[in-house]
């Protein structure tokens, strides 16, 4: 049971540094901080997903008791369509948050209240 728990631990200090270091900036501030920290969970929550899916495939493929290289093969193929559905999943929503997330550029375009308002005389 120890190893599952330091494999999901690995995986997610592992996911937290890649995608920190890697992530594209956000906006500064509390709503592109806030999008940062989920987009870098949800990123390593889908790393965490990989490890221990691969781990199941392993350990499964192991204490399997056929010999069959077949059996071995289509618990191999189940096992990664499942990971793929499992963590695909992750990094998706993890995509489309990043991409809702406010860009750096964002915050020097002028707000509603700051720019001219058409119907005041000049």
């Amino acid at each position: 049971m120890v190893v599952p728990v330091v494999i999901a631990l690995a995986c997610f200090v592992a996911g937290v540094l890649g995608a920190a270091r890697w992530l594209p900036d956000l906006a500064p501030g509390r709503v592109g901080g806030i999008a940062f920290f989920a987009v870098t969970g949800l990123l390593a929550a889908a790393l965490v997903v990989v490890g221990l899916r691969v781990y199941a495939i392993v350990a499964y493929i192991t204490e399997s008791p056929s010999d069959s290289a077949a059996h071995e093969g289509e618990i191999f193929a189940a096992g990664v369509i499942q990971l793929l559905y499992e963590a695909g999943a992750l990094v998706g929503l993890a995509g489309i948050l990043y991409l809702l997330a406010p860009a750096p550029d964002d915050e020097h375009e002028p707000t509603d209240a700051a720019s001219p308002s058409l119907t005041t005389p000049q």
